[in-house]
């Protein structure tokens, strides 16, 4: 049996679901993603399209164009960005990890775009929160 990761928005009105191994969990530390979620940091996990499914709620996800190649998704109601997709990862779907609510044992793997590791933050790429 597969596992099956549940998760949602702030508002639980969207509801969603992976199932199977994730393609790659990691912190993203680039500006696009630190000034869309306001942190320092964003641990996304990456899946193949066809293991994730929007459960509940489909019609109050909103889709921002954040750049040429990318798209952040957000819940109308609530305003939790939770989802990207990007034509540079063609059929993938990026979920922010914080959303993910059934128990799990996902941790990152590492850092994506570490050249963009903002100087202001007392996270340090040498030593990871516990």
């Amino acid at each position: 049996m597969k596992n099956v990761y549940r998760g949602s928005c702030m508002c639980q009105a969207v509801q969603f679901e992976f199932t199977g191994a994730p393609r790659f969990v990691a912190d993203c530390v680039c500006e696009s993603c630190r000034r869309a979620h306001g942190a320092s940091a964003v641990c996304w996990v990456g899946v193949k399209a066809s293991q994730f499914q929007v459960i509940s709620g489909e019609e109050s996800i909103r889709w921002y164009q954040s750049s040429d190649a990318s798209e952040r998704g957000f819940c109308q109601q609530c305003g939790t960005r939770f989802l990207f997709r990007s034509s540079k990862w063609p059929g993938e779907v990026h979920m922010a990890l914080s959303c993910i609510s059934s128990p799990h044992d996902l941790k990152s793997g590492g850092v994506a775009f570490k050249q963009e590791f903002p100087a202001w933050t007392a996270l340090s790429m040498e030593e990871k929160p516990r």
